[in-house]
């Protein structure tokens, strides 16, 4: 059987987003979504969601590279600028190696803390923005640890590109942090290596389909996409559908969140996760049938 999760990231970035998410939800393939819990629209978003929405995982996306942190950013100054927002991704090659471990921590188990207090239930899952705090060791440990203290899955980062050869690990890891220096990235990967190894493996029960995004969220990237999953594990298709409002200005991704919309909620779509079989799920479920 083919099953797939449509995991609708970034929640409670604006109201528009959360718009998006709910009616690609309600009218369309969407099954799951993260939250940005360090965003002002977080809070209301997950009110309407966890009351309107009772079938949709709801996860927490994790963040170090956008917007203001949970915590004040006098309590974490190595994660921030001058004007007290997280370094964006796209800086961290000249930041990240000054993180402090205990600044990182404290965040991230802030932004957990927020997502228990407003939800009053763990996360269905785990990722992150930009995938940052699987990039950085400190981080990738506490994420590990809140994994494992509430057995909760995590999405697959391509993990496996650790175990294999180290030119495929810098690769991959220059692909999200642009300017690494090389012998930063090497420290990086084999720290990364030595936390993979100190505890019990991540629970990644879904692989994971990034192929719908950016110039690739067209319905015909979409439909190849429901028509090709493999069958001998589940699949989770990242996506972002959101309407582009005052508060999501600033965001790197705009218009194509609109486009995603009708994408995934399109009669061709229906009928192809129809015709193919396809299960919806979310990772609850999974996790469901795993215990």
């Amino acid at each position: 059987m083919k099953q797939l999760i449509v995991n609708a990231d970034d929640f409670g970035r604006a109201p528009g987003v959360n718009r998006g998410i709910l009616e690609a939800y309600e009218a369309g393939i969407v099954t799951s979504t993260t939250v940005m819990i360090n965003y002002p629209d977080a809070a209301p978003g997950l009110e309407q969601a966890l009351a309107k929405a009772p079938d949709l995982g709801i996860g927490l996306h994790l963040n170090l590279t956008a917007g203001y942190p949970v915590l004040p950013a006098e309590r974490i100054p190595s994660l921030v600028k001058e004007d007290g927002q997280f370094v964006h991704i796209r800086d961290w090659a000249g930041h990240m190696a000054a993180f402090e471990p205990e600044h990182v921590r404290a965040e991230l188990v802030a932004q957990l803390d927020r997502y228990l207090s407003l939800a009053g239930r763990p996360p269905d899952h785990l990722d992150s923005h930009h995938h940052g705090a699987y990039l950085h060791p400190d981080a990738l440990s506490v994420v590990l640890e809140i994994a494992h203290r509430y057995n909760i899955p995590m999405r697959d980062t391509k993990f496996d590109a650790l175990d294999g050869p180290l030119d495929r690990a810098l690769a991959e890891l220059a692909n999200v942090v642009p300017g690494v220096p090389a012998l930063l990235a090497q420290n990086l990967i084999e720290r990364l290596q030595q936390v993979l190894t100190q505890g019990p493996p991540p629970f990644c029960p879904a692989r994971l389909e990034m192929g719908f995004f950016e110039d690739h969220a067209t319905l015909g990237d979409l439909l190849v996409i429901l028509t090709t999953l493999p069958e001998d594990r589940p699949t989770e298709l990242m996506c972002h559908p959101g309407y582009v409002d005052e508060a999501l200005g600033t965001s790197g991704y705009l218009y194509p969140r609109e486009r995603e919309i009708g994408h995934l909620t399109h009669p061709a779509t229906l009928e192809c996760i129809r015709s193919e079989g396809i299960s919806l799920i979310n990772f609850g479920d999974l996790a469901r049938s795993a215990a």
